[in-house]
């Protein structure tokens, strides 16, 4: 395993989370982070010596660079972070689709920027999309929209950031 841990925003649940066991299982040192302290407390128990929790609402991308700065050298970045977002257009929620896409957009966005300087030589950053923008769903509106945008920002940093 590269120098520096394996951060996985997003850790606490679903794919984020098995990434995360995953790397605790080849003894990585693995940070994961969710919403609340104590339930990515409680998760990075559940995975493993050498886990710990942090918090981190990338819905709120001002916090992002305080959450994250006691986090040293990063190997490793996942980002899988989502909030599940029924919002068909006819009914149209205007907070919840502004949540998501500051999550996705802002929030990705910034969590990169605030680890610029933790990457090692070898870093690697992965962003999870997700499928509705190939396959749209009844209420995916705003899913669909941010995760087209997501293949958008993979292809500029991989410009920006090169050879990360």
């Amino acid at each position: 395993m590269a120098d520096g841990a394996v951060l996985v925003v997003g850790g606490t649940g679903g794919i984020g989370r098995e990434i995360a066991g995953h790397y605790a299982k080849k003894g990585a040192e693995v940070i994961i982070t969710g919403r609340d302290q104590e339930r990515s407390d409680s998760i990075a128990t559940d995975l493993g010596e050498g886990v710990r929790g942090l918090a981190v609402d990338l819905a709120e991308p001002e916090t992002i660079e305080e959450a994250l700065s006691d986090v040293g050298p990063v190997s490793r970045l996942v980002i899988t972070a989502v909030l599940r977002d029924h919002n068909p257009i006819k009914e149209y929620n205007i907070s919840t689709a502004t949540d998501l896409i500051t999550m996705k957009m802002v929030g990705y966005s910034e969590t990169i920027h605030t680890l610029i300087p933790n990457f090692t030589e070898d870093s690697s950053v992965v962003l999870y999309g997700g499928l509705a923008k190939e396959r749209p769903y009844p209420g995916g509106l705003t899913i669909a929209t941010v995760n087209g945008g997501i293949a958008t920002m993979i292809n500029d940093l991989v410009v920006e950031l090169a050879p990360i």
